[in-house]
C-alpha cells in the first residue's frame, strides 16, 4: 500500500487529521534555520579540571590530605585564557607519560583557542542533586521529575517532528515524552543497511526475489495494513500520534538513503585521524559523522552525542583528563564536519554533564559527586562572544547568588539552577513560546545568559 492509499483509508476512518503524518515531501522541506546538537559527558564531569579551575587552593585541608586539600592537583596557568574563559592545565599524573600529557594539553588548549570566540561558558549551575538519574533529567530537560522531554527532543518536536530522523540519539538522557520519534544509531558502518535494509540478502535482490511477486512490496503492504487496523480501533490519542509517527518513519517515501552520499563524502574527505590525532575519540567521531550527514540531508534537526566514563570515584586525574582531551577532540571533529558540509553556522552545540565532582580528592585519588557544574554553548550564525562566561563559583567551588544581567556574583542575584538554564536555551533557540512550552513549562528566567 502506497502512502496515498494509506491516507485515503485513514480519512475514511476519520483519523487522518489527528496524526502528525509526513506529507509527501516532508523530508524535503526547506532546511531548518538552526540545528541543535547536545553533547553529553556521561557520569558527572569535573568543571574544575576543565572550564572552572581552582588550582592549588588548599581549601579542603580538613577533608583531604592529597595535594594539600586542594581542589586541583595543578596550579592555575595564567596563559590558559581566552576572553573571560579560563581552563585547567594538565597535571603530572602517574601512568600518563610526557607524550600523552602533551597531547591531552594540546587537545584542551586547541578546543578553547579554536572555539572560545564563539563560546559561552556557563559556570555555577546548581543541579541540587548528587543522583545520576535526577542530575541527567534536570540538566538536559530542566525538570527534576520524569515528565519533560530532553531539550533536544523538545526542540525537534517543536520545529520538525515529522522529519524521518528528527531526533537522533547516541545515548544519555533522551526521553521524548512522545513529542517526537527518537532514532538511535551509533555506527556509520551500518548506514547502508539502515538506508536500504531490504535491497539485497545473501547476494539476491530481495525486491525482485521472485519473478511472480515483489516480496518487499508485499511485506510493506502488510505492515501498513496492520498499522491502519490498529489506528482504526485505537481510542487513546497519544497512541494514535505514536502510531502515526511510526508510519512516517517506516514510509517507503522517506528516502533515508539521502544521507548516504554525504556520509560517503565526509568519510572520503574528512578523516577522523586527521583531526587532531589518529585513533582518538573514534566512537564519538563516528557518531558525529552520522549526525552531520543526517542534518545535511535534512533528515534530522537535533541530536545527542555521547561519551561515557566521567564518573571518576577513583584515580580521577588519570581517568578524567584523557577523557576531557578526547571529548574536546571529538567536538572539534564535529565542528570540522559541520564546516565541510556547510551547516556550521546553522548549528548550535551544547556541552554538559549530569553534575560536577567534589572539590577535593578522596582516599582513592578520586572525586565523588557534587551538585555544582558547568555547561558550554558553541554558537552558530555570526555570533562572536569573545570568550564569554556567565556565572561564577566560589574559590572552593560552591554556588553563589549570581547577578541576572552580568553573570557575576551579587547578593541581590539568584542561584543559577538547571531549570533556568534550560529556559534560557529555549529562548536562544527560539522555542520558548512554542505551544509545547505550555505542556512542559519551565520557570520564567530573569537571567540574560546569552546577551
Amino acid at each position: 500500500m502506497k502512502r496515498r492509499a494509506f491516507l485515503k483509508n485513514l480519512a475514511a476512518s476519520g483519523l487522518a487529521l489527528n496524526m502528525p503524518l509526513l506529507s509527501s515531501n516532508a523530508h524535503a522541506m526547506t532546511q531548518p534555520q538552526q540545528y541543535l546538537i547536545m553533547v553529553q559527558a556521561d557520569g558527572g564531569w569535573d568543571p574544575t579540571s576543565f572550564c572552572d579551575p581552582k588550582g592549588l587552593n588548599q581549601a579542603y585541608s580538613d577533608k583531604s590530605a592529597l595535594h594539600g586539600g586542594s581542589t586541583n592537583s595543578v596550579a592555575l596557568n595564567p596563559s590558559n585564557v581566552l576572553g573571560d574563559i579560563r581552563w585547567s592545565d594538565m597535571p603530572d599524573v602517574e601512568g600518563i607519560d610526557s607524550v600523552d600529557a602533551a597531547r591531552i594539553q594540546a587537545q584542551i588548549d586547541g578546543f578553547f583557542t579554536t572555539y572560545g570566540d564563539r563560546m559561552t561558558v556557563i559556570n555555577g549551575i546548581d543541579t541540587t542533586t548528587n543522583n545520576h538519574d535526577v542530575g541527567k533529567r534536570y540538566m538536559w530537560s530542566g525538570n527534576i521529575d520524569v515528565s519533560h522531554p530532553s531539550f533536544a527532543a523538545f526542540y525537534a518536536g517543536a520545529l520538525a517532528p515529522n522529519l524521518p530522523l528528527a531526533f537522533m540519539s547516541n545515548g544519555g538522557f533522551d526521553y521524548t515524552a512522545s513529542v517526537v520519534a527518537r532514532t538511535r544509531a551509533r555506527s556509520p558502518s551500518l548506514i547502508s543497511e539502515i538506508a536500504e535494509p531490504n535491497l539485497t540478502y545473501g547476494g539476491r535482490n530481495f525486491l525482485l526475489a521472485d519473478d511472480e511477486m515483489d516480496v518487499y512490496a508485499e511485506v510493506l503492504s502488510m505492515q501498513q495494513n496492520r498499522l491502519a487496523r490498529h489506528l482504526a480501533t485505537e481510542e487513546l490519542e497519544r497512541r494514535r500520534v505514536q502510531m502515526g509517527q511510526l508510519f512516517g518513519v517506516r514510509s517507503n517515501e522517506a528516502d533515508l538513503s539521502a544521507m548516504s552520499p554525504y556520509l560517503a563524502e565526509i568519510q572520503a574527505n574528512v578523516s577522523p585521524d586527521d583531526h587532531w590525532n589518529p585513533e582518538r575519540a573514534d566512537s564519538f567521531k563516528g557518531q558525529a559523522q552520522l549526525v552531520a550527514a543526517a542534518m545535511k540531508a535534512n533528515l534530522a534537526i537535533s541530536a545527542n552525542l555521547y561519551m561515557m566514563g566521567f564518573d571518576t570515584h577513583d584515580n580521577h586525574d588519570s581517568r578524567s583528563f584523557p577523557l576531557m582531551g578526547d571529548l574536546c577532540e571529538g567536538i572539534h571533529y564535529l565542528m570540522v564536519l559541520l564546516e565541510y558540509l556547510g551547516i556550521r553556522e546553522q548549528t548550535t552545540v551544547v556541552v554538559g554533564s549530569d553534575f560536577g565532582r567534589s572539590p577535593y580528592y578522596n582516599v582513592g585519588k578520586g572525586k565523588d559527586h557534587w551538585p555544582i557544574t558547568s555547561m558550554l554553548v558553541i554558537h552558530g550564525g555570526q555570533v562572536v562572544t569573545g570568550g564569554r562566561v556567565f556565572g561564577v563559583t566560589t574559590d572552593d567551588f560552591n554556588a553563589v547568588k549570581i547577578d541576572t544581567s552580568t553573570g557575576l556574583a551579587g547578593e541581590s542575584g539568584l542561584i543559577l539552577e538547571a531549570n533556568l538554564v534550560n529556559q534560557e536555551l529555549r529562548k536562544l533557540m527560539g522555542v520558548a513560546d512554542h505551544s509545547l512550552a505550555e505542556l512542559f513549562p519551565l520557570p520564567e528566567s530573569a537571567f540574560n545568559i546569552f546577551g
